[in-house]
Formats: C-alpha cells, sequence, structure tokens
C-alpha cells in the first residue's frame, strides 16, 4: 500500500515582471466555472484543451477529524475503495484502469479524503475508466479478503512508522497540541485501532461520510463544460444525500507556560518540534504570516532561523518553520534535527530567534525579498493539469472565492511590514508545545 501524504497546500501560476522596490503582477487568470450537480454537489470546472488529459477529483469531508474512536479508519475506509465492487474485484479494478492507461489514487489528510482519476481524454479510452472510477466510488463492497490484506499492509506501515524520528515526533505533537480534538487523530491511525477494523465499521464509516452533502468535485482538462456537468452527473447521482458533519476550532492550548514533552528514541540525534495553534484557511492574517514565515523559517536556505541556527552556529542539520492552514485552525510549527549534545543549545537559539522576530519584525529588504520569492516560484508550481486540479479542489473544497488564483499573487504582493508584524503577534513565545525525541 502507499499512503500518499497529503500535506500539499495551494499551488498557483503567475507571469511576474519585479523591479528593485515592487513586483509588478501581470496575472495569468485561470478561468474556473462552478455548478452544483442535481444531487447537490458543488462542481469546480477548469478546460484545458493544451493535451488529451481530463484529470478528476471526487472530495469527501472524510479526513482523519472523522475517525472518532477509531483510528486510521479515514485512511483504511480510502485505501479500501478500488478492492472490491458488486461486480469486480482488486484486480479486475486495476487492470482495467491499466487497459486504457487511467492512474486512480486516494489521498488521505485530517480534512478530507480525495480521490483522483486520470485519464486520456479520448472515448475510447476515456468513458471505460469513467466507468471504473465511477464503479468504485458507488459500489465499493469491503470484501473481508481485502480487508486483512489492507490490514497487514497498514500494520506494515506504523511498524515503519514508529522507526521514524520525525513521524514519531511530528505523531506527538499534534497528540499534545490538540487533545480531544479531532485533530489530534493520527492519519494512519494505532495499531489496536487497525487491528480491530471490520467490514461493518468501514460500511458505517462509508454510509455516513461519502455522502452528496459531504462532496464536491473537480474537473480539468480537455472536455467541454457539457461534457464535464454529464460527468459530475455520473459521479455523484448514486451518493446518498447525507448530511454534513463539521466540527469546531480546537481550544488554544491550555497550558500557561511552555510544555516540554521528552520522547525516549535511541539515537544520536535530537528531533525537535515546537509550536502552537495557527491558522485556518480563510483566516484574515493568511498573507501576512506567509509572507512573514518566508522570512523567519519557510525560505529553508534564506530564512532568518537557518541563518542563525545552522549557518551561523551549526548546531543543527536543517530546521523550517510553517504554518499548515486547515478547515479549521492547523498548526504553527518549527522542525529541526540537531546532536543529541547540542539539543538544548539549539532549541534556545530557536526560540531567542523567534523571538527576535515577534520582537523587531522584519526588515523592508526581506519583506521585498520574501515577496519574490513566493511570486516567482509560481510558474513552475502549477505546470500541469494535475496542479491545476490540486489547486480547484482546494478552492472547491474550503469554498475560497472563484478568483483566488488571479488574486493571490497581488494579495501577496500587498502585504505591508506593519501587517507582518501585527499578524505575528498571534504568536505567544509562552505558550509552545515542545517535543525533543532522541535520548537524554
Amino acid at each position: 500500500m502507499r499512503v500518499k501524504p497529503f500535506f500539499y497546500f495551494f499551488i498557483f501560476f503567475s507571469i511576474f515582471i519585479l523591479s528593485s522596490a515592487q513586483a509588478e503582477i501581470s496575472p495569468i487568470i485561470l478561468k474556473i466555472e462552478h455548478w452544483s450537480t442535481k444531487n447537490g454537489v458543488p462542481v469546480y470546472f477548469v478546460a484545458k484543451n493544451e493535451m488529451p488529459i481530463i484529470d478528476i477529483g471526487v472530495l469527501f469531508h472524510a479526513g482523519s477529524a472523522k475517525d472518532n474512536n477509531s483510528p486510521g479508519i479515514a485512511l483504511f475506509t480510502a485505501q479500501m475503495l478500488d478492492q472490491g465492487t458488486q461486480n469486480l474485484n482488486a484486480d479486475q479494478i486495476a487492470n482495467r484502469f491499466e487497459a486504457v492507461g487511467a492512474h486512480y489514487s486516494a489521498s488521505t489528510n485530517q480534512d478530507m479524503t480525495a480521490l483522483n482519476l486520470r485519464s486520456l481524454s479520448a472515448s475510447p479510452f476515456f468513458n471505460p475508466a469513467l466507468n471504473n472510477f465511477s464503479a468504485l466510488l458507488n459500489e465499493a463492497t469491503f470484501p473481508d479478503l481485502a480487508i486483512n490484506r489492507i490490514k497487514k499492509q497498514m500494520l506494515i506501515a506504523l511498524q515503519q512508522e514508529a522507526q521514524t524520528p520525525s513521524a514519531i515526533a511530528a505523531k506527538t505533537f499534534y497528540k499534545n497540541l490538540y487533545g480531544l480534538h479531532p485533530y489530534a487523530s493520527p492519519v494512519l491511525g494505532d495499531k489496536i485501532s487497525i487491528e480491530q477494523l471490520s467490514q461493518k465499521k468501514l460500511l458505517n464509516f462509508y454510509n455516513d461520510n461519502y455522502v452528496a452533502q459531504n462532496a464536491m468535485i473537480a474537473i480539468v482538462g480537455n472536455t467541454t463544460k457539457a461534457k464535464a456537468i454529464t460527468i459530475a452527473e455520473q459521479l455523484s447521482a448514486m451518493l446518498a444525500k447525507g448530511k454534513t458533519t463539521l466540527f469546531s476550532n480546537p481550544p488554544i492550548s491550555p497550558h500557561l507556560k511552555n510544555h516540554i514533552i521528552k520522547v525516549p528514541y535511541p539515537s544520536k540525534q535530537t528531533t525537535i518540534f515546537l509550536g502552537q495553534i495557527g491558522i485556518a484557511v480563510n483566516d484574515p492574517d493568511y498573507f501576512p504570516l506567509l509572507v512573514g514565515n518566508q522570512i523567519l523559517g519557510g525560505g529553508i536556505l534564506t530564512s532568518k532561523l537557518f541563518n542563525e541556527v545552522r549557518n551561523k552556529r551549526g548546531l543543527c542539520y536543517g530546521i523550517n518553520s510553517g504554518f499548515k492552514p486547515m478547515q479549521v485552525a492547523g498548526p504553527f510549527f518549527i522542525v529541526l534535527q540537531t546532536r543529541r549534545d547540542q539539543a538544548a543549545k539549539a532549541l534556545s537559539l530557536t526560540q531567542q530567534t523567534l523571538k527576535n522576530f515577534l520582537a523587531k519584525g522584519p526588515t523592508s529588504q526581506e519583506v521585498l525579498g520574501a515577496k519574490k520569492a513566493l511570486i516567482g516560484s509560481f510558474p513552475t508550481s502549477i505546470a500541469s493539469n494535475e496542479d491545476i486540479l490540486a489547486a480547484t479542489e482546494k478552492i472547491g473544497f474550503y469554498q475560497l472565492p472563484l478568483n483566488y488564483l488571479d488574486s493571490y499573487q497581488q494579495k501577496i504582493n500587498s502585504v505591508s511590514l506593519e501587517q507582518i508584524r501585527q499578524a505575528f503577534q498571534r504568536i505567544k513565545l509562552e505558550r509552545m508545545i515542545i517535543v525533543m525525541l532522541g535520548q537524554e
């Protein structure tokens, strides 16, 4: 089983001209058309006729935040959809995609499960691929033999996770940061929960969450709007109406002072995660925080954290910071790895660098450089239909404006130094969750 990470965010396209003082924006207009199916499923469509390809995404509010008392059930359910339908077994499903050169994948994160199909657009190839995709979406049977096979694969993945320091530290970080909030549930689950999953539990999760009220569809590629309407109707017509089940913002960490969690691990390195509750996708501070974080730790080789902790003093192998905006507030985090005997010093310097940034903010030159870097990365980040699909899926799933891509560059460019300073005041140094994984 290939567990595909789904921690990617918004990808955008632009053509830009940079002056010494400001980036002059020449936006590329990506026309996104939007409607709803007869069953009430929102559809987002982008016509791209340069290549004979159609990419389709069907997304559900069925991420690990819906696991409840069965950690891992959201991912397990997604991995089971192509393991058997009313008329086909797993091998037959795979062979039918392969016969027409189509590719199917399923991904899960905290917020969502995404089912994606890529196919040639010519009818002899596309129609069989779409029928196969529609069948596994609407007619999955969750056969016991496949359940046992996927269980073994997920248990192996859990064993691999347990041998990966960064994965252990991240899991511990989320658990302590989110407590009883649904975001604390690990996407991959845990051994006890996976072993207890049954066909009945999986079918219940599927029936509750794979419904029209929880769904959206994105279509990108070489087809017409009329054909896209037909595609969306075929995919959604058999979905039960269901109901939307969302969740509230996580509470701010109750810890009044820094909370340090030490996790023993037999390694000469120490992995450190520190952070706190950050922002949701639609937070008004998103763009100031995006530009500011590029300066703090998002720029990797050019950031303040990298310069102070790695470049000047050689206290870590690598360090970066970031926000992970989600449906409700995702985390702000800083991650680094260092030698065991330098861990305390590296952590202290990281905290001091963050403290200085919060107190002084960036310089005008740093802000200009961050804007240039963010704007300059756009052309290569959305060079394919799949990239456009990913961006369209995010716009649809998080209900962002249809012109979000077109205005994105200008919103970055309009961020001021003072906005960055003000936005970062929401980061509270005294309320950090700190995970240190390694030997004492």
